[in-house]
């Protein structure tokens, strides 16, 4: 008896070579509308018979219940140190490339070095639908400070479009503009295209699941001399012999370009035809006028300069510097 009983614990091991049990909390979560996510854990540890190499995951694509299409499989083999029992180790794998707004059945087998076990029971998950991909897009800059951005639908809509969303605005600003159209419209004309700076715009199509990827284009205008003059020209202190002046950079939309520096004309309102030209470099905003008379008036402006050239003065202020007693 003792015979025949090793003999047929030879066979039951012999017929019973993979794992008999499959693995366990199978569960699939749809990541987006190409990829899912399969998590499990091992086999119990009493029908594994043998060691766990690694695990396969099948998986088909399903219509009306129904299997449809080549069944697929992916493969994770486990690293030696993982070959240690732990009944606690979760598995994952993402299995991409999937089919948007599609239902799969996904099964898990875990594998010895003598095949593969039994499988799970089918786990059904569907992928989420997808967004659109990205639109065309057109951007032509004209010369009436204003820019046409024209726009023809992704080639992938993924279902009917619901409509656009652009966002635009010069790239040295934090803020972008954010405008949306509906699914017929199809062009918009930017105004307000700053001379001399460069801009994004940013356009994405929309459908039922969202905005899709966006298109990014970027337009540079010209620099130009600036249209507008420094602001806000005045006196933060003086003495005898000096003043000091503050002001502000031209508006922005009249700068037409990086402001390289800044010329300071002035003279003495008692002397006719002898005004003083100053340059600025670097482009600051103050500037401390010495070697002047005591208690004259001066008048005094300002101009910028961009890399074309200067714009034009500002209108002039008139400073006067302390007298002698009370300029020390």
């Amino acid at each position: 008896m003792g015979g025949t009983g090793a003999c047929n614990s030879l066979l039951s091991n012999d017929v019973v070579p993979v794992p008999s049990g499959p693995p366990r909390k199978v569960e699939v979560e749809a990541v987006n509308s190409t990829a899912v996510k399969v998590s499990w854990r091992s086999p119990v540890p009493n029908k594994q018979h043998g060691q766990i190499r690694g695990y396969q995951v099948h998986y088909v694509r399903m219509e009306n219940g129904e299997p449809k299409g080549q069944p697929m499989l992916k493969d994770i083999m486990l690293a030696d140190a993982q070959w240690e029992y732990d009944d606690t180790t979760e598995h994952e794998m993402i299995i991409s490339g999937l089919q948007p707004e599609t239902t799969y059945s996904f099964t898990v087998t875990a594998y010895t070095t003598k095949g593969d076990g039994a499988r799970s029971k089918p786990k059904l998950v569907s992928t989420t639908g997808a967004v659109p991909g990205k639109p065309r897009l057109v951007i032509s800059h004209t010369q009436m400070n204003t820019a046409l951005i024209q726009w023809h639908p992704p080639v992938e809509t993924f279902g009917p479009l619901q409509g656009y969303r652009l966002k635009f605005g010069r790239k040295d600003m934090d803020t972008l503009t954010t405008m949306e159209f509906s699914e017929k419209e199809d062009h918009f004309t930017a105004t307000d295209i700053h001379k001399g700076a460069s801009y994004v715009f940013r356009l994405s199509a929309r459908n039922k699941v969202g905005f899709g990827e966006e298109m990014v284009k970027e337009i540079s205008v010209p620099e130009e001399v600036p249209s507008g003059f420094p602001q806000n020209l005045h006196s933060e202190s003086s003495t005898s012999t000096s003043v000091q002046l503050t002001w502000q950079m031209p508006l922005l939309a009249e700068r037409n370009g990086i402001i390289t520096k800044y010329t300071i004309l002035y003279r003495d309102i008692n002397v006719a035809y002898q005004p003083v030209e100053l340059p600025v470099v670097p482009a600051d905003t103050t500037m401390t006028l010495s070697g002047l008379k005591p208690d004259t008036t001066y008048d005094v402006k300002v101009r910028a300069h961009t890399s074309k050239g200067p714009g034009p003065y500002s209108p002039s202020v008139q400073f006067r510097t302390l007298p002698v007693d009370q300029g020390r």
